[in-house]
């Protein structure tokens, strides 16, 4: 309850951005956020960012591992992350802000089905022109997209990328 209230806290500290509704077929580069499986593999998002490579789409992985000790490298498209990279209220610490940061997205896909705040934090600090998730946050996406909780983040990217497909900016 109170890392919820100290989210909410930063959340409305942040400043108003414009969002710019996206054509799929001229999104360049995708930030992709996704609760990464114990082992770090994680397949499935692997394959995800194989599909939107096929699309010239530059893509970024993020992951959050709800474990101390990461494995995974540090590689400049794959980044997983844990709760060493947060401090004791469960808020990012400036270093992971600040590699965050330090890239300007097109479009952000959250693939987040489960109420995170660690990814929620990332999501609400990358900067991306266009976010989109799954409807289990408020205030951070610019598209929610509702699916039953039993679907895979396959099903959910699907129904992402099919909406921005569908949805024509003036």
């Amino acid at each position: 309850m109170l890392h919820q209230y100290i989210f909410d806290h930063y959340r409305a500290k942040q400043p108003q951005r414009e969002v710019a509704f996206p054509r799929f077929d001229e999104v360049r580069s995708v930030l992709i956020l996704f609760e990464s499986d114990l082992i770090e593999r994680n397949d499935t998002i692997k394959a995800i960012a194989q599909d939107l490579a096929q699309y010239d789409k530059d893509v970024v992985l993020w992951g959050y591992c709800p474990k101390k000790e990461i494995t995974s490298p540090i590689l400049p498209q794959l980044r997983i992350v844990g709760t060493k990279d947060y401090n004791i209220f469960g808020v990012p610490k400036q270093q992971l802000i600040a590699d965050l940061q330090k890239r300007q997205y097109d479009l952000l896909i959250d693939l987040t089905q489960h109420q995170s705040l660690p990814l929620a934090y990332l999501a609400m600090y990358a900067k991306a022109h266009f976010k989109t998730g799954m409807a289990i946050q408020t205030g951070i996406h610019d598209l929610l997209i509702s699916t039953p909780p039993q679907d895979t983040p396959l099903f959910l990217y699907q129904q992402i990328v099919k909406y921005l497909n569908m949805i024509k900016p003036c």
